[in-house]
């Protein structure tokens, strides 16, 4: 950029060759000051395009941070909806295999109590058929070992509607209402997810329900 002054230079954009034609005006008061003014405009440009592309770089800057989170968030929400899916699966297979262990279990039971009241020959038919089953039921229990499943405590304890599907109900007076007297069918659990209820019959305390009825009648 070159500084004009009515026709004239600014000293500091005057070549060589002019110097000495040019001092008096150099020397001028008058020319210095506006020199100096534009010198001090053009530094304000400058300083204001500098400032223009430390904006435009710190709005690049939190874009890119902006863009950094969302995909980190993208990321952990695919993570999780794939380990999901996997858990979906596994616990799905799991509870098919749970159907098998009871399966084998009432199987068990069924060749015990028909062994015992049958002929002798079909008590040692039962006896190798039971050893089977026990084979097989054992390597279930390991496998579902393997994975944390647990069966869910039902028998003597208060009826849970969570872990719990009631089928039927006992009269008994020696116990509390809704106390679990029987266990139909064991319940499984991994961690705090139910994979199958147990499925049982509570008690009903009539002598208790009695003495309630009267009272509220008395």
């Amino acid at each position: 950029m070159r500084f004009q002054l009515f026709g004239k230079k600014c000293p500091k954009e005057i070549p060589q060759g002019e110097l000495k034609m040019n001092e008096k005006i150099n020397n001028n008061p008058e020319t210095e000051e506006i020199c100096r003014e534009e010198k001090l405009s053009e530094l304000e440009i400058m300083k204001q395009s500098v400032d223009e592309q430390k904006k435009k770089a710190q709005d690049y800057y939190e874009q890119l941070l902006r863009l950094k989170a969302d995909f980190e968030n993208y990321r952990k929400r695919v993570e999780k909806e794939k380990k999901e899916h996997f858990e979906d699966g596994k616990n799905s297979l799991i509870s098919e295999l749970i159907d098998v262990f009871e399966t084998v279990k009432l199987a068990k039971g069924m060749i015990e109590k028909s062994a015992t009241e049958g002929s002798p020959s079909l008590v040692a038919n039962g006896e190798s058929v039971k050893l089977g089953l026990h084979l097989i039921e054992k390597k279930l229990a390991e496998i579902l070992k393997l994975h944390e499943v647990t069966a869910i405590i039902s028998l003597g304890e208060k009826y849970n509607p969570l872990l719990h599907e009631v089928v039927g109900v006992i009269e008994n007076d020696e116990v509390e209402d809704d106390i679990i007297l029987e266990e139909i069918k064991a319940g499984y659990k991994i961690d705090d997810k139910i994979l199958k209820p147990a499925i049982v019959k509570i008690a009903k305390n009539t002598r208790i329900n009695a003495d309630s009825n009267a009272d509220k009648r008395g």
